[in-house]
């Protein structure tokens, strides 16, 4: 698997496997956002400062990631919207992409990567727990759709 930085000509692949795995997480009954209008601009803005990436197996994509510096402090680096294609969960493929969030955080000077995930996505929470992610409790910033579990790791220079 490569990990490639996305151009703006990918923001309807990514929004794709968005909404398949945010469908999949309703499904089991872990309450989701959608994709809308929102999520459309911050992730074509954040496409455009490289802060999204692809998950690829033979030119094919088969999941995203955004890595992006913390907007209070420069030696937080934030992880959000992990997302593998159903087809290729649970394959060993997150736990690649979660240290090379850590690589990509260490080389750009952050002492910390930090993540959210819904207090009743219990997989997620396993697979950053089981990859040296420390459980902070509940979200201080508590968002209309649901409410959200802080995780923290630190990153050893």
């Amino acid at each position: 698997m490569e990990i490639l930085l996305a151009d703006k000509n990918k923001l309807i692949e990514v929004l794709y496997i968005i909404r398949v795995c945010s469908r999949q997480l309703i499904e089991k009954g872990v309450k989701y956002w959608n994709n809308s209008l929102a999520d459309y601009n911050e992730i074509s803005e954040d496409i455009a400062n490289q802060y999204v990436y692809l998950m690829v197996i033979n030119r094919v994509t088969i999941g995203t990631v955004t890595i992006k510096p913390d907007k209070s402090t420069l030696k937080t680096t934030t992880i959000s919207r992990l997302a593998i294609f159903p087809p290729f969960q649970k394959r060993g493929f997150a736990p690649e992409v979660l240290k090379f969030a850590e690589d990509l955080a260490k080389k750009n000077g952050a002492t910390v990567l930090k993540g959210t995930t819904p207090i009743d996505d219990k997989s997620l929470s396993q697979l950053l727990e089981e990859n040296g992610f420390v459980n902070h409790g509940i979200d201080g910033e508590v968002h209309e759709e649901f409410v959200r579990i802080k995780f923290e790791k630190k990153i050893v220079i």
